[in-house]
């Protein structure tokens, strides 16, 4: 039952999203059915292909952060310990 809650509740949340894509679908169609140029259009300018090599490339670089975390790493477990009991008791409260 529990899952049946948890897919309800998830689907709730996307229905914006899929009213919003429904709503673009049928204008999209609408166009193509009025005018094939401006869908023809469209259709050019919607699929360039853009370029994320050089972006990911500077996202993908190593960032170490052991010496950061390893000399508090007490402080840093029971942090996690702390935030998951926070949580546990939230979502066992409800």
């Amino acid at each position: 039952m529990s899952v049946c809650l948890l897919v309800a509740a998830q689907l709730e949340l996307l229905k914006p999203a899929l009213w919003s894509l429904l709503a673009i679908s049928g204008l999209l169609g609408l166009i193509a059915v009025i005018s094939p140029r401006w869908f023809r259009i469209l259709a050019t300018q919607g699929s360039q292909w853009v370029d994320t090599n050089k972006l990911l490339a500077c996202l993908d670089k190593r960032f170490d952060i052991d010496c950061y975390v390893l000399p508090h790493v007490r402080l840093l477990g029971a942090v996690v310990l702390a935030s998951l009991a926070i949580l546990a008791i939230r979502w066992l409260g409800r």
